[in-house]
């Protein structure tokens, strides 16, 4: 599009005495609306030049009786020329006369008066086709629609009128001062017009650093700026350019050179100064546009953090009893830069190296108790920014095998008891219920079920049990489960319920189970890494039949292997004998949970799952029922009394001298008691234990004893 300069002058004309700014006009719906005009316009149609010291326009509200508005005129028009007044509901702004005279926006290539271009305005629709050149309104009796900007016309609509448009019939348009109720008269001389516009002030902001901010850097600061409806040029054809300062903590502001662009600019900074940088549009003549326009934004420049902090880790200090400590570390680069580091924890006792004098290293924390979880603060000194909140999460103390029985109340969630935990925010819970599985495997061949079991179904939480997180070797756990009611499985892929999952919950290794595709009552399992398929073994179970499942992961090769009603002759074994099934893929870091899952209604059956054990050996996992079984002992005559334990304790007698170790495992199979002892009597202290059941367990030699202990 060619420019226009008249618009452009317009514009220039417009922004220097109101605003900098986009203009926008469009013909009143009522012309003689003089309340919400902003812009009138007056066309000298005669032959003489006016001169307008004496003359004001009147808007009459009835046509008769009262003058609503008044504008009173300055300069003069000559013949021929357009007399622009800007107007609002209080004030009158006239800007000036422009010397334009109708030919010379004929379709031609003569010259605008004061422009500096030889370009006629021309006038496109909004498929860019022009419709026409520009005629001076009254001209040719078009009135039209502009929008002003960059010089640029853009046809928004246009009205075909002539004078009928613009009714001037309520104008009162004299020189002599008043004219009065009845004196309205539009004379020989003018032709008025009114149109409403909108003027988008001029505006500048720094964009960054926003004021208030603090920023890291090593020695200078980027300051992003935005300008609209200001054109700055550094040749004096734009509005402008920017002043700008400055100011270093609360040093006198320094000013900068001119700013002829709006480009990004770098300053230098030091840490731990803050700064202010002013910047205000001017004219190209230096001079602040009116009215003004300036932003100020305020900024500090923080210390740098050379700490890094690495790898946080938690160990046991042992694995016997429900008080354990633990320790910790975290380990550090970046020290030893002549900062002065604070460290600060809620337990424990802090060691190992100081970061305010060693480079790299590890800073340790001893003593604190299991369960306990542990906030960490690392504070720099003058000079830094470091300020780092850590937290040291209390390890799971508790010694392989892991073997819970499910000894709780019939009828309460699983999550109610202290080592089960919801791994999802559903209300449906896994619920404890009455008696034990029974086991595939003939008696003497596998230990006999104890406790209570759990059941699920369809949608729900999922409960999870933590570990000692094991990151070498192969992972083993080892259950009974049954599911009952197979045909509600929907699901082609079938769904997963037993995970083995990361200590921080990733799954990592997903044991599955689908119906078989034609008859409903019996089903396949199978293994992943995954969460979409699955690796299924082609034997099938019985709905309502128990099945002993070990599922396995090895951290050197990773691959989950699951082992389905293993043979009872592998039992206890040194190692793992031919897996059922092995699926190549997983990614496990570190194993620290396992997790009972109720996926959805047409993916979770009915089941129910008992006898869970959790080692890293195969032989922990699938003990035989001779020799851990409980009430199966080699020992003769052997006997625990009184049972149930009323008084904080027990008596044990075998017929056996020889020196013997005595265990007692609560009904996670955490040993919670351990002792030595000679001799074929011997009483136990064990008031510190709570009220519950407990696995008894004496060994000597080849022999091993197991009783169940219940202490009220």
């Amino acid at each position: 599009m060619k420019k226009n300069y008249f618009l452009t002058a317009f514009l220039t004309l417009c922004v220097t005495v109101v605003s900098f700014g986009q203009v926008f006009i469009t013909e009143l719906a009522d012309p003689n609306d003089l309340a919400n005009a902003r812009y009138i316009e007056l066309y000298n149609s005669g032959t003489a030049t006016v001169d307008l010291s004496t003359w004001r326009i009147d808007k009459y509200t009835n046509g008769s009786t009262s003058v609503s508005q008044s504008l009173t005129l300055t300069g003069s028009v000559a013949a021929g020329e357009f007399y622009i007044i800007a107007t609002g509901p209080e004030d009158t702004v006239v800007f000036d006369t422009w010397g334009i005279t109708p030919d010379q926006w004929d379709a031609g290539s003569n010259n605008v008066a004061g422009s500096n271009g030889d370009d006629n305005l021309e006038l496109y629709d909004g498929t860019g086709t022009l419709v026409d050149q520009f005629g001076v309104p009254g001209e040719d009796g078009t009135g039209t629609t502009h929008e002003f900007e960059d010089g640029r016309a853009e046809r928004i609509a246009s009205v075909t009128s002539g004078n009928a448009v613009w009714d001037v019939s309520e104008w009162d348009i004299d020189n002599d001062g008043g004219g009065g109720a009845g004196a309205q008269n539009t004379t020989d001389s003018f032709d008025p017009r009114a149109w409403v516009g909108t003027v988008t002030t001029a505006s500048i902001t720094i964009s960054s650093p926003g004021n208030g901010a603090t920023i890291t850097t090593a020695t200078s600061a980027s300051i992003s700026i935005t300008v609209a409806n200001f054109s700055v040029t550094d040749d004096g054809t734009g509005d402008g350019h920017i002043h700008w300062t400055v100011q270093e903590n609360s040093d006198t502001p320094v000013a900068q050179s001119m700013k002829y662009n709006t480009n990004d600019e770098s300053i230098a900074v030091t840490a731990g100064n803050s700064y202010t940088v002013y910047m205000e549009l001017v004219d190209n003549s230096h001079t602040a546009i009116s009215p003004a326009v300036n932003t100020t934004t305020t900024f500090t420049v923080a210390y740098p953090c050379d700490l890094v902090l690495g790898d946080i880790s938690t160990t046991c200090d042992a694995l016997t009893s429900g008080s354990d400590t633990f320790n910790g570390s975290i380990a550090f680069t970046g020290g030893n830069t002549g900062i002065t580091y604070t460290i600060t924890a809620d337990s424990g006792t802090i060691g190992g190296d100081d970061p305010s004098s060693v480079a790299d290293g590890t800073i340790t924390f001893t003593g604190i108790t299991e369960d306990t979880d542990v906030a960490v603060a690392i504070t720099g000194g003058t000079g830094s920014s470091c300020d780092y909140a850590r937290t040291l999460y209390s390890p799971v103390c508790v010694a392989f095998p892991v073997e819970e029985f499910f000894d709780y109340t019939a009828g309460t969630d699983l999550i109610d008891s202290a080592l089960w935990q919801n791994n999802s925010t559903s209300t449906d819970e896994i619920q404890v219920v009455t008696a034990s599985l029974t086991s595939p495997y003939a008696a003497g061949e596998m230990v006999s079920p104890t406790g209570n079991m759990v059941s699920f179904e369809g949608s729900g939480s999922d409960s999870y049990i933590e570990f000692n997180g094991t990151s070498t070797g192969t992972i083993y756990t080892s259950f009974l489960f049954t599911a009952t009611d197979i045909s509600t499985v929907t699901n082609n892929n079938g769904g997963y319920f037993a995970i083995l999952a990361e200590a921080g919950g990733s799954y990592r290794a997903r044991l599955w189970l689908k119906p078989d595709a034609t008859d409903d009552t019996k089903f396949n399992i199978g293994v992943s890494a995954g969460s979409s398929t699955s690796n299924y073994s082609s034997v099938q179970h019985d709905a309502d039949s128990p099945v002993f499942v070990v599922m396995g992961y090895d951290f050197t090769s990773n691959d989950i292997s699951v082992w389905i009603n293993p043979a009872a002759t592998d039992f206890e074994a040194g190692t793992a004998p031919t897996a059922t099934l092995t699926e190549t893929g997983g990614t496990a870091s570190n194993l620290g949970r396992f997790v009972l899952r109720q996926d959805s209604a047409s993916e979770t059956p009915a089941m129910s799952v008992d006898e869970l054990r959790i080692s890293t050996s195969w032989a922990a996992a699938t003990p035989i029922g001779s020799t851990a079984g409980v009430g199966d002992y080699h020992f003769g005559d052997f006997a625990a009394y009184p049972n149930p334990v009323r008084n904080g304790k027990v008596t044990i007698t075998t017929t056996d001298t020889a020196e013997k170790t005595i265990r007692i495992y609560n009904v996670l199979g955490k040993q919670v008691f351990f002792q030595t002892v000679t001799g074929a009597t011997n009483q136990l202290a064990i008031e510190n234990l709570h009220t519950g059941m407990y696995i008894l367990k004496v060994e000597s030699g080849e022999k091993v004893a197991t009783k169940k202990l219940v202490i009220r």
